[in-house]
């Protein structure tokens, strides 16, 4: 056996579970398209994703299993305690390397999202989401909430601490429309950092490159559409390029659409891969 082969056999043992992209991937992305569509779109793409679900662990118990190896704590700490493990240590579990190169990536990208959000320019986005209709970004001076510039006050305001009304006062109110384009953004910013933790986590080989691909692709739209307040001019004039993805950028429909399409296409991948190293498994020969 060559060496690229036994590497290669070695890292689909190692993430064998992690690689059934019919048990997670496909099936996640199926409950993010449904959540862009009415209710009964969203019923639909749930009960598919849990049939998928069950299927796929019937499936892929065909290639058999892969258990991972228990981590012995004491003999980790018999060379510093040779009287064995102590009790404060009995039942420590150790943070799996997924979970904390997803933190870690998440955490960062979304500190980063959350300070290029502090200060943004108000804007509005006029038109609806429908098939071929473009939306148009405008901006406004000075967006007041009528309970602050108004004579009489709101009775909810009552009940509001000075400093409250203070920061209210000093930060201009966000139109509805806007508040749509920041949750299709985070929603960029939370699924291309899933994709890039994943990368990273699977050591940024080259058989794991749609991740990075995915991740790029999702990260971009996300800070595109941070800086969209900044890159339009006060007439609303954008560049062309920008024009054509302005529906993405804005729109939280699409949003769903491209961050679900990538996770099946991401999963039907790994799925893919998976098969082509293992291989279709012959039925067991009976005695």
């Amino acid at each position: 056996m060559e060496t690229r082969d036994l590497d290669r056999v070695l890292f689909i043992t190692q993430h064998f579970k992690d690689l059934q992209g019919l048990r997670y991937g496909v099936p996640l992305g199926l409950i993010t398209l449904g959540l862009g569509g009415s209710i009964l779109f969203r019923v639909v793409f749930f009960l598919a994703a849990l049939l998928l679900v069950f299927g796929a662990r019937r499936f892929y118990r065909r290639f058999g299993q892969v258990e991972s190896r228990p981590i012995d704590y004491a003999a980790e700490i018999s060379v510093f305690s040779p009287a064995g493990a102590t009790p404060q240590l009995e039942g420590f579990r150790q943070v799996t390397p997924v979970t904390r190169h997803l933190f870690i990536t998440l955490t960062l990208i979304m500190i980063l999202f959350s300070v290029f959000q502090a200060f943004p320019r108000t804007f509005q986005v006029e038109g609806q989401q429908s098939p071929g209709q473009r939306p148009r970004i405008t901006f406004q001076t000075s967006l007041e909430r009528p309970w602050i510039v108004g004579s009489q006050p709101q009775p909810s305001d009552m009940f509001q601490p000075p400093w409250v009304a203070w920061i209210y006062a000093k930060v201009p109110a966000r139109p509805p429309s806007m508040l749509r384009a920041v949750f299709a953004q985070m929603m960029y910013a939370l699924y291309g950092s899933l994709f890039l933790g994943i990368w990273l986590w699977r050591d940024r080989r080259r058989s794991q490159s749609h991740h990075l691909a995915f991740a790029a692709l999702l990260l971009g739209l996300s800070g595109l559409g941070t800086s969209l307040g900044y890159i339009t001019s006060p007439d609303g004039e954008i560049a062309r390029i920008l024009d054509h993805l302005l529906p993405a950028l804005v729109y939280p429909g699409v949003a769903l659409l491209l961050c679900g399409a990538a996770m099946v296409l991401a999963g039907l991948l790994d799925h893919w891969q998976l098969v082509a190293a293992l291989g279709p498994m012959a039925p067991k020969e009976e005695d």
